[in-house]
């Protein structure tokens, strides 16, 4: 078969299994519920007149590897704001989370370690465990009990990690830190998460750990996104300054890839400052999305809140999650169908997503046009 043939028919399967993906432009009269933007910072005015003022002194990229062309000031001055912020003793800035979960995994491990993974995990964390050399053992969502009987019943030789989600893209729920830090240290585990959509939400803003009250300690790494609540772009890996050290000097995703440009750390550093000042946009943005879900609920719509700004509205088939998605849009409303692979078959849903931005007119709105849907 020739390569144009394979990639024609491979591109007629997913459309024909209502799966295929097509990057939609928003005009700007559209209402994005769909964002993770969720403390509204993305484009705030604040960290834009910040910008203007000091980009003289910044350049616009970094020229290559931290490593091999220099390492900005800003960028160390962001690491540190992060430590800090996360009440760690040291932190690396890489360019996304993806490269931050697939880094780090390769780095740490070798074939004598094992992965314990949440299967709801993100993707950019089962890549990360598909590319490391370490056994991975999937244990079922939010399952201890499922997570302790496998951890004690293998015989591992080398190291043992669990790693987890700390706030699950797909539904919104929240992992239960605290047993399952109370595990990691029965069975001298290292416990890996990535508080991606936690950092700026849950435990006050500085993410999941500290919503269950525990403080971060050698054990324990967390990874984030500065591409999420923080409104920019880029992701940062926190823990001890020993690993911080170990990552510098290992992890591929660091040594073999261009840093971000200064620019892009500023606006990250300023955006991390508001996010920390500002919790305003946290409670309101909280009290947003409960309203939306009484809402839905008024509705007849049933669908779970964990007490996070994503509500998953589970349809079941890619067809009717497309049919949905499509009607709000000529309604200028944009809410994405997610489709499997990102979520089981059988699990199609909008995933509605509310920032800070969004006003409560248009919550309404919503709820008048997926109520006649």
């Amino acid at each position: 078969m020739e390569f144009k043939d394979f990639l024609k028919k491979s591109l007629e399967d997913i459309k024909s299994k209502n799966l295929y993906r097509q990057r939609i432009v928003l005009s700007k009269d559209t209402v994005n519920f769909s964002s993770n933007d969720y403390l509204g910072l993305r484009d705030n005015q604040k960290t834009k007149e910040k910008l203007l003022k000091n980009i003289d002194n910044l350049d616009l990229g970094s020229g290559a590897s931290v490593l091999v062309s220099g390492y900005h000031p800003v960028q160390q001055e962001l690491e540190d704001f992060i430590a800090n912020f996360k009440q760690t003793e040291s932190c690396v800035v890489v360019g996304s989370g993806y490269m931050a979960n697939v880094g780090l995994l390769q780095a740490i491990t070798n074939e004598d370690d094992v992965i314990f993974s949440d299967e709801l995990n993100h993707a950019s964390i089962v890549d990360g465990i598909r590319l490391s050399k370490a056994k991975k053992v999937i244990y079922r969502h939010l399952d201890l009990e499922d997570l302790e009987d496998k951890i004690k019943s293998l015989d591992v030789k080398g190291k043992k990690f669990i790693i987890t989600d700390g706030v699950f893209s797909m539904e919104g729920d929240i992992a239960p830190l605290d047993k399952i830090v109370e595990i990691a240290d029965k069975y001298d585990a290292v416990l890996i998460v990535d508080d991606a959509h936690g950092t700026g939400i849950t435990g006050e803003g500085r993410g999941t750990l500290n919503h269950f009250g525990i403080t971060p300690k050698d054990n324990i790494i967390q990874v984030g996104t500065l591409s999420k609540a923080v409104g920019s772009y880029g992701a940062f890996i926190c823990g001890s300054k020993l690993l911080v050290d170990f990552l510098v000097n290992k992890m591929r995703s660091i040594i073999f890839t261009t840093g971000l440009s200064p620019i892009q750390n500023f606006i990250s550093l300023e955006n991390f400052k508001l996010l920390s000042k500002e919790d305003y946009r946290r409670v309101d943005v909280l009290e947003k999305a409960k309203y939306l879900y009484n809402g839905l609920k008024s509705v007849g719509i049933e669908i779970n809140f964990h007490n996070t700004p994503i509500l998953s509205y589970v349809v079941g088939s890619e067809e009717k999650a497309l049919k949905i998605r499509d009607k709000l849009l000529e309604n200028n409303i944009f809410i994405q169908a997610i489709r499997p692979p990102t979520v089981p078959k059988g699990t199609s849903r909008l995933r509605i997503t509310v920032s800070h931005k969004n006003s409560y007119k248009e919550i309404d709105r919503l709820l008048e046009i997926i109520s006649n849907i």
